[in-house]
This record gives C-alpha cells, structure tokens and sequence, in this order.
C-alpha cells in the first residue's frame, strides 16, 4: 500500500483490502471496537451503506449494485482502526511514513528509469494504472511522509526527509505529464510550513520574504527542468479555460463534461441515475461519441462523477466521506498528537477536493482505500491511552536526566 503503488498501482492495495477485511471480521464483533470507534468512521458507515441503498433505487439489475463497493474501503477502514488502536502505536505512524518515503524513491527511480532508459514520455505503473494515477499517488505518499514533522516533539533529522521527499514526488508528477496534478502541488509548500512554524513566524516579514524566496525557487525549478512542457502546458489550459476559447482537445473535453455531468444534475437532481449511466447521461452531446467508445468512461470529476450517479444525496454522501473527520471533530486541544490529527483532517480533504476537480479520485479504488485507510490508522496509531502513557515515559525519561520535578 505503501511502498509500491508507483509502481503497481490500484494492484498495490489488494494486499490492504484483503487485511483490512479479515480485521474486520477478526474484531467487528467485539464490543470495545465500537466504543472506541471515532464518531467520523460511524459517519463513513452510514454513508457508505447509503451508497448501497442510493444505487439499489435506480439500478436496472443486481449488477448495477456493484458500484457501491467503489466506496466500500471507507467500511473497511473500521478493521484498519480496530487492529492500529490494539497493536499499534505512534512509533508504528514513523515508521509507516519511513516506507512511504522508500515508496517515493522507488517511485522517482522508476519514473526517471522509464523516461531515459525505456523512453517512456509519461511515467504510468508496471502494472494497475496510468499516468494521472501514478502522479496522484505521488502527492497522497508525499504528505504521509511528512507526519513525523507534526508531532508534539518533532523529529528534527526528519526535515531531511521531507526535502528529498519533495523533489521525489515533483519528479514522479513532472515525468507522469498530469497537469490536474500539478495545479495542487503548493500545497507541498503550504502545509508543512503551516503546522510547523510557530505562530510568531506568521507576523513576520523576514519569514514571509523566506517562503517567497523558496516559492520562486520551486516554481522556476519546476519550469526550467520540466521534460513534458507540464508547467507551460499547465498555465496555458487555465489562460484558455479563462478566456473561453482556444482550448486544446483534451481541455475542452473536460470542459464539456463539466457541462454535461450538472446539467443532467438540473434533470435528475435528487437520486442521480447510478453509475452505470454514465454513457447515457451524455446522449445528445458531442461528449457522446467519445463516452461510447471509451472502455470505462466516467467525468474525470468527482463532483461530476457523484453528481450523476448519485444527485444531491450522492454529492452529500461524497461530501461526508471527505469533511466528516473535520465536521465531527473529537481530538481535544490537549491531546499529545492533537497536530498530527489536525494536519491530516485539514489538508486531506483539500488535497482531495483538488485533485477531484480533474480526474476521479474518491470512487477510484487506490486513492479512496488511500484516504480511508490512512485516517484509519493514523487515529488508531495515536489513540489517547497509548499517547498519554507514551508522553508519561517521555516525561520520566527527562526528568531522570534534568533531576527536575
């Protein structure tokens, strides 16, 4: 899950499904799981039910159903929190962000192996997924590398980790050709800075000249060692998307999506029409041709996925399974991994909403077990018990050294 999905993409994350199924099993049937259950994951088991229950009123057979699973891992997720809150601990959290990072530069490795070695204009997995998949990954492993930083105490020596890990993914995204990709990256910038710098860094000017400094040199970096012309591609579609004309091909028929997915929102706006009406949902558009000769065609837009599928109850379900860790919020200030929880439940969904907007994310079998499992186990790694027994040890251990009481 996390070491190889560059690599092998949705493929990458069988192995967690299949875990996380028999933990759910193994435990779902004691009572403590429950009680321990954050209110947020009780929210993404009635949402990912309802998912069943809004598909059954407009499938035409028992197979239409079967799209209710696309949201299935935010269920599963409950065996993941279950076994990381009876086994796991925050040094666990450190060392699944250490094979992250080991995940990312396998990940840039292969992408600049299959570029000048096999050449390979855009970097896609071995096997399970294509180019915009592979750069999506890229950012959802760059930011579970970065939850060391955030800790009460953070490690120091892991600000080295996070400098290799972002070039290592801004590789992987170059070299992937994923324009959607890119338009989220400052948030690579933004978040760690926001959740480690201290407040008093916020009112100055010197700090703000610093993050404007390393702003420049990010972008030009970007511009100037750029093999696929991603970052002037990039600016480009957004001038022409602005403006209303000029678009390329691949710009318009995103565009037209848009289109087609909300007006057959205005015509079916309660329930949608399931998600086996995609290519119907587009007869009597240009987009018609296209849908119909696609393998899998969908709106390569969350918003646009759900809002067809699903109308305003599936847009409000999608919305629950993003916002509900913040809408239900539980973590008191004082808890020792307070940070950690934050930064996750904040930076999470925004990354997701953006990178919503281009492609299919929450839906997509990786990206949506990614977003579930990792809530999962980033709260059950730093269960309160655990986290106040652990900061309790810590708290001896420097005390015996300082001789202070």
């Amino acid at each position: 899950m996390l070491i190889l999905p560059v690599l092998f993409g949705s493929a990458a994350g069988a192995a967690a499904l299949i875990m996380a199924l028999i933990w759910l099993l193994a435990l779902g049937w004691q009572r403590e799981t429950w009680r321990a259950l954050p209110r947020f994951q009780q929210v993404w088991l009635a949402s990912g039910l309802g998912f069943f229950a809004l598909f059954a009123i407009t499938a035409r057979t028992p197979h239409d159903l079967i799209y209710g699973f696309n949201t299935f891992a935010f269920v599963l997720a409950i065996g993941v929190f279950a076994f990381a809150r009876r086994w796991l601990t925050p040094r666990h959290l450190i060392f699944l962000s250490s094979a992250t990072f080991l995940g990312l530069l396998i990940g840039a490795g292969w992408a600049f192996y299959q570029h000048h070695q096999l050449g390979v204009p855009r970097t896609t997995a071995y096997v399970g997924g294509g180019s915009n998949l592979v750069a999506r990954v890229a950012l959802m492993l760059y930011f579970f590398s970065l939850l060391p930083l955030f800790m009460a105490k953070p490690l120091r020596w892991w600000w080295g980790v996070a400098a290799l890990s972002f070039p290592a993914a801004m590789l992987i995204v170059i070299y992937s050709g994923s324009r959607g990709t890119l338009l989220v990256t400052p948030l690579m910038v933004m978040v760690p800075l926001i959740f480690t710098l201290p407040a008093s860094a916020f009112k100055s000017a010197r700090a703000y000249l610093v993050l404007s400094i390393v702003l420049a040199l990010a972008c030009s970096a970007a511009y100037y060692l750029d093999p696929n012309n991603l970052v002037s591609q990039a600016l480009s579609r957004i001038q022409t998307v602005l403006d209303g004309e000029g678009m390329d091909s691949s710009t318009r028929l995103r565009f037209e999506m848009w289109q087609v997915a909300f007006a057959h929102l205005t015509e079916h706006p309660i329930v949608g029409t399931g998600w086996h009406s995609f290519v119907t949902a587009t007869e009597g558009h240009e987009l018609y041709t296209y849908a119909e000769r696609a393998g899998f065609f969908n709106f390569h837009s969350d918003l646009g996925n759900f809002a067809v599928a699903g109308g305003m109850i599936g847009l409000l379900l999608y919305l629950f399974l993003l916002l509900a860790p913040l809408l239900f919020w539980q973590t008191p200030h004082a808890h020792p991994y307070f940070r950690v929880r934050l930064a996750w439940a904040l930076s999470m969904p925004v990354l997701f909403l953006g990178l919503g907007l281009t492609d299919m994310v929450i839906g997509f079998d990786y990206p949506t077990m990614f977003y579930a499992f990792s809530f999962a186990l980033v709260w059950g790694c730093t269960n309160r018990a655990k986290a106040v027994s652990l900061t309790k040890a810590e708290m001896q251990i420097d005390q015996g050294v300082t001789g202070k009481k």
